[in-house]
């Protein structure tokens, strides 16, 4: 029992152990993370002027031999970009050009070597100036791999067969075989080399300031040579807070309050409205014993509505009692109507807006500001960085914006060259689109006034003339969105070069023919059987590339995409000519017709040299699109001969008349065909429509096939079923009494007047062809079969005794009735026997009437039956009879 009490207390006092190594280990780990925060870290400053100096640079105080697998890391932040900005060499001691471990940096790429391998690799985003960046190389010479790590992200992966590296290297940084002009002018700290690869989780804790570690094959606490650098203490976590940069604030002298509220926003800044005591305790005390600040602007106002105070900034409305006002105010009522601070006061007042007062602008620091209407090969020039105190534009390049005296002054820093000034006008500030008077050369113009935009607006966004900032698809999209306009000026879509020639078609630069896409929406269609005429109403549209033009500011929306017609009439258009009319048309490109670019390609450049803003679009990969409505009588040639069965195959022919099929053809896979009108006509109903190509012939052509088919209920309604009663009506005095023989051959013969009469009206309202038609057919075929009962009542007519001797009783009973009525029909040998005695020299069988009766009705059915069964069978086999659609 004793043992088990001991082993007991045994495991109870292990576990406490443990938790309390723990606890200390946990404690220590949070402490360290304090401390690393707050932690000082060596900084070494080069050329913070921005001048260019060879004598500017450090060296590592010991020999350096690299093993295979390294990770060399650095934290840099650039005060300017040179051309090639030199950091960090590490050069063989025997050849310094040969297979150097190094990093250069540049605005939009970076090189990094890591010892024989190595080349430019481009940035995920424009590196930035007055920004620490952490970055790490990794050489694992056992994968054959070459990773680079901009802040914690991997950046570069690459793969590499290595050589042996046992060179003893001589480390470099800040200079490029000492020419001046790629110096490094920024701030560096924390250069270090470990002999084997760290992970990720140790870049990014490093990249993040979470701790700071010294390196096994080269360290930052090491010995270094320093040449013309300074050096300052900073603490490790404002490194990584500059990465967001933080709040700027701008120090605006005396304004109106509206000026100093658009001046604010022309720096993409706003001015604090102030809700608590400390909130307005903290904005007074920036103008704290500032000579001629004693007031200062809130960024409220109520001038629209009495005691709804408006913020400009935010769109956000509040009540004074939100606000951090001073007792009994605001009490101006409709005459003071601005928000201001008081250094002396004890919360906000309210007055005239017209009464000058300084202000605080708080804008984000590190903003990118670019200056464009320059015309610079390296993109780095156009860009710059805001300095609040005093309120300067600082180049990411050489350039540099400041004000000197009441002028502010465009220059540049290496060649002390003043490039422009900005006169003097209302505000005078040099933010947004303004005219500016040229000292230097600028885009090619000497001297005068050029307008030139300062603007902090980023990548997607416009510029209006005052400086506040608009989405770019805002721009020149028919309605107005900046305050003062601008945004709808300056619209032109199309850039021409220099060597355009509206004569010529466009060359693709594969030298083949240029394909042109055609597309044709017929919205209404109109036949003419008697004139063979197709009447059709239709918007056809011609696409192409044409890739000597380049485009300005596409939208998604291709109607924001349409050229004016001044521009129209300088471009070159495809002209398509309409064959198969009576008479000569082709395509115009005239004021009914609306030319428009389609945007397939969403990549763009901006256009910096261009004050005006806008997005560059490449001709060749997206195309040009002109649609106009047209009118046109294409004549088609008809084939009536299973009228009014048949099926009409019409065509618009269409033929490129600007150049042979050798430059210019029809592009048959975006080519299409739709038709928006009415299936059913009065006349037709529309079948398929169809489009084929042939660019085989000297000149490419297109057909548009438009299939008719014949409605037939029409004539069905005025031709077949009359026809058909009058034949009915014709067969039926097959069985009227023989006796009455005028009335029998009275009615076949109206009906075969009629039908005569009927035949001809038709015949009237068809064209005029050599061949019979189903239609002639049919009608011929109703006469035809009603004079064969004309002769059948001829040939029972004669078997009808009307008196004379040669007569046989033959009984007939009358329905209905009991009584029995005789009549007189000819004898078998008399009549037709005798006559066929006397003909052939034999006696016929005993023919008499009730044969002749039955035959008649007999062969006419049996006509009938065959000629329908034929007539309507080859109808169903090659017409529209049954066609579905």
């Amino acid at each position: 029992m004793g043992q088990r009490s001991c082993n007991f207390l045994l495991v109870l006092f292990l576990l406490f152990a443990i938790i309390v190594f723990l606890l200390i280990d946990w404690t220590t780990g949070q402490r360290d993370t304090a401390d690393h925060g707050s932690k000082t870290v060596r900084v070494l400053e080069f050329n913070m002027d921005r001048t260019q100096r060879d004598t500017t640079w450090m060296e590592y105080g010991e020999d350096v031999i690299i093993p295979d697998d390294y990770t060399l890391c650095l934290r840099f932040n650039l005060r300017v970009f040179r051309l090639l900005t030199a950091l960090f060499y590490m050069l063989d001691k025997t050849d310094y050009d040969n297979f150097p471990i190094s990093f250069e940096v540049y605005f939009e790429k970076i090189r990094t070597k890591y010892g024989g391998m190595g080349k430019f690799y481009p940035l995920p985003s424009n590196l930035a100036t007055n920004k620490w960046y952490h970055y790490c190389q990794v050489r694992e010479t056992s994968k054959g791999e070459g990773r680079v790590y901009l802040d914690g992200q991997q950046i570069i992966r690459e793969n590499f067969t290595f050589k042996p590296d046992n060179a003893i290297r001589d480390t470099i940084i800040g200079q490029d075989e000492w020419m001046e002009k790629y110096s490094f002018s920024g701030q560096l700290s924390q250069v270090n080399i470990w002999g084997r690869v760290l992970p990720l989780e140790e870049i990014s804790a490093l990249a993040s300031c979470e701790y700071d570690m010294e390196g096994d094959v080269m360290s930052w606490s090491g010995t270094w040579e320093e040449h013309g650098v300074e050096e300052k203490e900073v603490q490790l976590g404002d490194m990584c807070r500059s990465v967001s940069r933080g709040r700027l604030t701008v120090p605006i002298p005396l304004l109106h309050y509206h000026d100093a509220v658009r001046v604010c926003k022309g720096l993409r800044g706003t001015i604090a409205v102030p809700a608590t005591r400390q909130e307005f305790l903290d904005e007074i005390a920036f103008f704290h014993d500032v000579v001629g600040c004693e007031r200062q602007w809130g960024g409220a106002n109520d001038e629209a509505e009495e005691d709804v105070w408006y913020n400009p900034f935010t769109g956000e409305k509040l009540a004074p009692s939100e606000l951090d006002f001073k007792e009994l105010n605001p009490d101006g009522g409709i005459y003071q109507n601005c928000m201001l601070l008081r250094y002396q006061g004890q919360g906000l007042l309210d007055t005239d807006c017209m009464k000058p007062s300084c202000t605080a602008c708080h804008t984000r620091a590190g903003s990118t500001w670019t200056l464009k209407g320059i015309c610079e090969e390296e993109e780095r020039m156009y860009y710059f960085d805001l300095v609040e105190v005093p309120m300067t534009f600082q180049g990411y390049g050489e350039y540099m914006v400041q004000k000197l005296g009441d002028t502010w002054v465009w220059y540049n820093t290496i060649t002390n060259t003043t490039m422009a000034t900005l006169p003097v006008q209302e505000l005078n500030y040099p933010i947004g689109r303004l005219a500016w008077d040229l000292k230097a050369p600028v885009c090619g113009q000497e001297k005068g006034h050029r307008i030139l935009t300062l603007s902090p607006c980023h990548v997607g966004e416009f510029t209006c003339t005052d400086g506040s900032c608009i989405p770019f698809s805002s721009r020149c999209d028919l309605k107005f969105d900046c305050g003062d306009k601008t945004d709808e000026s300056f619209c032109d879509i199309v850039n021409f070069p220099d060597d355009y020639r509206s004569k010529l078609p466009p060359r693709p630069v594969t030298d083949l023919p240029l394909p042109i896409s055609i597309n044709i929406s017929i919205d209404t269609v109109n036949i003419d059987t008697t004139t063979m005429l197709l009447s059709t109403s239709y918007n056809l549209r011609m696409t192409w590339h044409d890739n000597r033009l380049t485009y300005n500011n596409l939208k998604a929306l291709t109607r924001l995409n349409t050229v004016s017609q001044e521009q129209v009439d300088e471009l070159w258009r495809p002209q398509i000519g309409f064959i198969n009319t009576d008479d000569i048309q082709n395509t115009v490109v005239d004021q009914d017709a609306v030319t428009t670019i389609l945007r397939r390609d969403t990549s763009c450049i901006p256009d910096l040299s261009n004050p005006y803003e806008v997005e560059i679009y490449r001709g060749d990969t997206n195309p040009v699109s002109t649609t106009r409505k047209y009118s046109t009588v294409f004549t088609c040639n008809f084939d009536l001969v299973l009228y009014p069965f048949d099926i009409q195959i019409c065509f618009m022919q269409l033929q490129i008349l600007s150049a042979s099929s050798e430059y210019l053809i029809f592009n048959a896979t975006d080519s299409a065909v739709q038709y928006l009108g009415q299936k059913l006509l009065v006349e037709y109903g529309i079948g398929e429509i169809d489009l084929q190509v042939d660019n085989s012939a000297q000149y490419s052509e297109m057909k548009v096939q438009v299939e008719l088919i014949r409605r037939y209920g029409y004539a069905m309604l005025n031709i077949y079923i009359p026809s058909l009663t009058l034949l009915i009506i014709s067969y039926v005095t097959l069985f009227f009494r023989p006796s009455i023989f005028e009335v029998r051959v009275m009615t076949a013969l109206t009906a075969l007047l009629v039908l005569a009469t009927l035949f001809t009206q038709v015949s009237a309202s068809l064209p005029k062809t050599s061949y019979f038609k189903m239609v002639d057919i049919w009608l011929l075929f109703c006469i035809v079969l009603i004079f064969f009962i004309i002769i059948f009542h001829t040939i029972i007519d004669f078997h009808v005794d009307y008196g004379d001797s040669q007569t046989q009783s033959w009984v007939k009973k009358s329905p209905g009735s009991s009584a029995i009525t005789p009549i007189q029909v000819l004898s078998a040998d008399g009549g037709i026997s005798s006559l066929l005695k006397s003909i052939t020299g034999k006696m016929p069988p005993n023919l008499n009437l009730r044969f002749y009766i039955t035959l008649s009705r007999y062969t006419m059915s049996l006509i009938f039956v065959v000629f329908n069964i034929s007539y309507w069978g080859t109808l169903a086999k090659d017409s529209g009879l049954v066609y579905y659609y």
